[in-house]
């Protein structure tokens, strides 16, 4: 995803946690290998009964439960009943795992058939996608990384690095990077892979500024450059970025979509009583 959608999602990812749990009860009946024998639900309405709460056989049907599917049902319900006796529920909090348990259902719906209709590219669309831009996709660079959690320390380092300090040592000394031990190498690769960051990135000649994601502060550096060597790995690569790519565009022109004529505020602060 964009770095701006990842951004929202990292807002409200403990929101998603909490809804999540009340959504995975309903996902547990995807296990199951089939829907009940039709002539069972002649029968009988219901696939099971906790107190008050019923479990319609037409549910399961829809789910694709099983008998294991029904009864994991079963004990959650006994469970949540028993938390309720208990005096634990926020009856605040429940309603708003049903809301979003709901959101996350339809907006795994339209996500879903943004995938169906979507297809990876081709080799050869890839391949004209590099010509088009050669110096993107056709030139290697050899690539060095930093990865840092504070702005302040990343902006401190990077006046270091300015100043003539060893990139490769400081990567190893500071860096949160998966190949910080080995000086923060990264090695080969043509810009177009760097995605995520803006494009002079991927046309980097030194040092770079610093840049930020959701991971935290990047530093960069290339010491060397030249022609693509491995025409097919590239492809291979740059084929799930291009359809990655394909897939932010579709879910960005959704969200145009559903923006238009919609009113929306979002308050930039908040009281939490």
């Amino acid at each position: 995803m964009s770095p701006r959608v990842i951004t929202i999602v990292a807002i409200v990812s403990s929101i998603v946690a909490v809804a999540a749990i009340a959504f995975s009860l309903l996902q547990v009946f995807a296990s199951g290998d089939g829907a009940p024998d039709a002539a069972e639900a002649i029968d009988h309405d219901f696939a099971a009964r906790v107190g008050d709460q019923v479990l319609l056989l037409e549910e399961v049907s829809l789910l694709h439960g099983d008998a294991t599917a029904v009864e994991q049902w079963v004990e959650d319900e006994l469970l949540a009943q028993l938390a309720v006796r208990e005096g634990l529920e926020d009856e605040r909090i429940s309603r708003f795992v049903q809301r979003r348990a709901r959101q996350v259902y339809l907006r795994d719906l339209m996500v879903e058939r943004v995938l169906a209709q979507v297809h990876r590219p081709s080799s050869s669309q890839v391949f004209e996608m590099m010509v088009r831009d050669s110096l993107l996709y056709m030139v290697e660079r050899h690539y060095y990384h930093i990865l840092l959690a504070d702005s302040a320390i990343a902006d401190s380092i990077h006046r270091k690095l300015l100043m003539g300090e060893h990139f490769q040592t400081m990567a190893e000394r500071m860096s949160m990077g998966q190949k910080s031990a080995i000086g923060g190498g990264l090695g080969f690769m043509v810009g177009g892979e760097l995605t995520g960051f803006p494009p002079e990135v991927g046309l980097l000649d030194g040092l770079s500024e610093v840049y930020s994601s959701h991971l935290g502060y990047h530093i960069f550096l290339t010491t060397e450059q030249r022609e693509l060597t491995d025409t097919t790995r590239v492809i291979a690569s740059l084929r799930e970025v291009l359809y990655r790519q394909w897939i932010d565009d579709r879910i960005e022109t959704l969200l145009e979509l559903a923006r238009a004529g919609t009113e929306i505020e979002v308050r930039e602060r908040w009281s939490t009583e």
